[in-house]
């Protein structure tokens, strides 16, 4: 046979090989990529910010209706002795909207004492009060009139030609107010004179006019400028009524304050006090506006709410200092003597079963006076106490509303640092001018929500053994669970798992069947925990097969024969081209020494030539990396045993990012599926992400 029909022979033997090698591959199963389940079920979590009050650049609108009845704002500790606090002043008023004065100067101010105006007469009295955000508050904060120092945790801008102190960041955190009242003698009022300043006298050109001749008509027989500024104030007191039940200008253009005073003849306090001030402007007289609140002047201790925010007026008299007028009819004003107060009985009819740390709960119910007329108009807060019988525990308020027609119902928030278990639910009605302090007091439970989740393989191989771990831990504070009794249930098998000192568990997967199966982890409710529950995905396909699995199947007839036949003709083929002994050189060149693994920190340049190879590669070379960090992790680890062992060394956030790194490698090394450019980017941007997290542990 000559060498042509020798090449032929060996190229049909070689195609045969090939197709029965083929055929035994095809033979064991082929991936069915229809069966691939890729939606992966995922747990939202939310979250929720404070919102910021009263902001610097917000101007006063005179037609906005009065803030809702929402919860407090902050509350206030000792006796403030005014019935008016501070935040800004409004200088400019233009179609009903007041603004601050652009161009008042400011100071940082850092907790020094200011002092007190040479020019006033004498103080007589220095007054102290606490002031606690309740929630986080922005702009301006709450002050007192001729404040003399303010002990806030940072510094403040002072406006000294207002009085008043803006923070540059939002601010929760408790301060102290001090400040000086002054002796203002209603006859040295009447021999003394308004102090003119710039934009005290200012009023829109086209109200003026009828602004002036009601205002002279009203000051008609008074002498002094004090005298004049009482008779408009007592002119609106008596003459107009306050209600929230106003309907303001009919068609636009028109001054809403303006409509008020000769049209409608009633509103709110932004509508008394801002026509107090337009009169007395439109007579010569300065007076400017005041954006604060209202509040009890006697109370130790008292919640202020958004409805209390409160528009006022103040005028400045020379050697004498700042006064302040209210044209708002009230039930009570500044100065009223002490009533006596009314014996009240509280009662809590219902609450939810159950406060969950860091979200909301309600609370009702009714108070009473002791002939039960119903009672309104004192504030209510609901604490949290231990013990109810115990002076000493302050209890945790989670809420704070007002009674109306002799009902409350309040919306309380479980504070996230307090520690599970049996409450006391304790309702107090704070006692003001009118009413008595009392009390209700019913248990409750405050439990936490939990969290549950699995890592692992979305895609495994048919009967393989991989390892999934789970976790339990508390949902808000991040806390591992421990010794807590988990189920696992997967392809209709269920099992009981203890969670570790790390609330995690293990559970090794072989399924044998391929498809999609869902692996769920639950956590049962518990006395003061509630359950929680993850469902996993998992598709099983196909193992890849293995030379054990091949070399069987090519042993067996008739592949054996074939076999044999298609080695012989393929030796014979090779010997009868082979060259003579002398025809080889003395010497071989010997190979190269294969160059030992590199890992990340060798910077040598990664190549390849698939996206999964470019995986595989990444993957050594962070295994590479670690065995570098933590000696004992082996040469012989499966991937899962590498993370298991890892897993203990890394902080909590890369326990996913670890997860994936491992999936990917698993998916490049050991199945058919393709990889892509974004499988591969996001492997290298894990592996960076896992390195950059356990720098803070190394």
């Amino acid at each position: 046979m000559n060498n042509y029909a020798r090449l032929a022979l060996f190229l049909i033997v070689l195609a045969l090989s090939v197709g029965l090698l083929s055929s035994a591959i095809n033979s064991l199963g082929e991936i069915d990529k229809e069966s691939l389940n890729e939606d992966v079920t995922v747990i939202s979590k939310q979250v929720s910010n404070p919102a910021g009050l009263t902001k610097s650049n917000e101007v006063v609108n005179v037609t906005g209706n009065e803030p809702g009845k929402k919860g407090p704002l902050f509350f206030i500790r000792l006796q403030p002795l005014t019935r008016f606090l501070r935040k800004r002043v409004a200088v400019n008023y233009s179609s009903g909207t007041w603004s601050s004065n652009v161009d008042a100067e400011n100071v940082e101010y850092n907790g020094e004492p200011i002092p007190a105006n040479p020019d006033y007469m004498s103080v007589i009295r220095n007054t102290q009060f606490f002031v606690k955000p309740v929630i986080t508050l922005s702009g301006f904060v709450v002050v007192a009139q001729d404040t003399q120092h303010v002990e806030f945790n940072t510094s403040l801008l002072q406006y000294p030609e207002h009085g008043t102190f803006e923070s540059p960041e939002p601010y929760k955190d408790a301060y102290w107010v001090s400040y000086r009242a002054y002796n203002q003698p209603e006859s040295a009022l009447r021999s003394s004179a308004p102090v003119l300043y710039d934009g005290g006298t200012q009023i829109p050109d086209d109200i003026e006019d009828r602004f002036r001749v009601l205002a002279n008509e009203i000051t008609l027989g008074k002498n002094s400028p004090f005298e004049k500024y009482r008779a408009i104030e007592r002119y609106l007191l008596e003459n107009y009524n306050h209600t929230e039940d106003f309907t303001g200008p009919p068609w636009s253009g028109v001054d809403p304050v303006e409509w008020f005073l000769f049209n409608e003849r009633k509103g709110i306090a932004t509508h008394f006090n801002t026509a107090f001030i337009l009169l007395a402007r439109s007579i010569g007289l300065p007076a400017r506006g005041v954006v604060g609140y209202r509040v009890d002047p006697e109370a130790e201790f008292q919640y202020v709410l958004p409805q209390q925010v409160y528009f006022y007026a103040e005028v400045e008299f020379a050697n004498l200092g700042w006064v302040i007028f209210d044209s708002t009819p009230k039930k009570y004003m500044e100065g009223d003597v002490e009533i006596n107060k009314t014996i009240t009985k509280t009662n809590i009819t219902g609450n939810d079963p159950f406060g969950v740390k860091g979200e909301e709960f309600h609370v009702w119910g009714f108070v009473k006076t002791l002939n039960d007329t119903d009672v309104s108009g004192p504030q209510i807060e609901v604490i949290l106490k231990v013990n109810k019988y115990d002076v000493n525990e302050t209890g945790s308020v989670v809420g704070v509303g007002v009674i109306e027609d002799g009902l409350f119902n309040v919306t309380c928030t479980a504070p996230a640092e307090l520690p599970v278990g049996d409450y006391n639910l304790i309702a107090h009605t704070i006692s003001n001018r009118e009413y008595k302090e009392s009390w209700s007091d019913p248990p409750i439970k405050i439990v936490s929500r939990t969290e549950v989740t699995i890592s692992g393989p979305h895609r495994i191989y048919q009967g393989k053994e991989i390892t999934y771990r789970g976790a339990v831990y508390d949902a808000l504070t991040g806390e591992a669970m421990v010794n807590r009794t988990l189920t696992m249930n997967v392809a209709d098998k269920e099992v009981q798992l203890k969670s570790d000192r790390t609330g995690r568990v293990d559970y090794v997967v072989n399924i044998t069947e391929r498809g999609g199966y869902n692996m769920t982890l639950s956590l049962p409710e518990e006395n003061f925990f509630l359950g929680s529950s993850d469902v996993f995905a998992v598709t099983v396909i196909p193992a890849p097969p293995t030379a054990k699995n091949i070399l069987q199947l090519l042993l067996s007839f008739p592949y054996n024969i074939i076999l044999a036949t298609s080695v012989a003709l393929t030796v014979g083929v090779v010997a009868a081209r082979r060259k003579k002994a002398d025809d080889f050189p003395d010497e071989r060149v010997p190979l190269q020494k294969v160059k030992e693994g590199v890992g990340f920190e060798d910077d040598v340049p990664l190549t390849y030539t698939s996206y999964e190879e470019g995986v595989v590669k990444l993957f050594n070379r962070f295994y590479i990396t670690m065995q570098r960090i933590y000696p004992e992790i082996e040469d012989t680890m499966t991937p899962r045993e590498f993370e298991a062992t890892l897993i203990d060394r890394i902080p909590q956030d890369a326990y996913a990012a670890l997860n994936d790194l491992v999936t990917n490698y698993e998916i490049a090394m050991y199945s058919n599926i393709p990889l892509t450019k974004d499988d591969f980017g996001r492997t290298t941007a894990t592996i960076e992400l896992v390195i950059e997290l356990m720098k803070n542990v190394r």
